[in-house]
């Protein structure tokens, strides 16, 4: 688990799922980076919920650097997905570049 996690709900109510969801994966970027920092995760939606598109922010701290990515999806747990694929591919990158020099 990285040093601390926080998950936010922002115009859309809290989900035990989908916290889950955050959880595994944030604790499978361990696997490319054991010195994972701080991890925020934002979850909100637009307009009214049940209505709009879901959005998902992912801010951690990897290998020194701040790793941002933004993923927008009708379904939230595809927009989870979407978002965590693309920090995977920026820790493992940090974690190779780490490696290599």
């Amino acid at each position: 688990m990285p040093q601390s996690l926080q998950i936010v709900f922002h115009g859309v109510d809290r989900s035990e799922a989908v916290e889950q969801a955050v959880t595994k994966n944030v604790e499978a970027l361990r696997r490319f980076d054991q010195r994972l920092g701080p991890c925020k995760v934002t979850v909100s939606q637009e307009g009214h919920q049940t209505i709009g598109e879901y959005s998902v922010r992912v801010d951690v701290l990897a290998s020194g650097h701040d790793v941002i990515v933004n993923r927008s999806n009708m379904d939230v747990m595809l927009a989870i997905n979407d978002a965590f694929d693309s920090v995977r591919r920026a820790v493992k990158d940090e974690a190779d570049k780490r490696r290599n020099h």
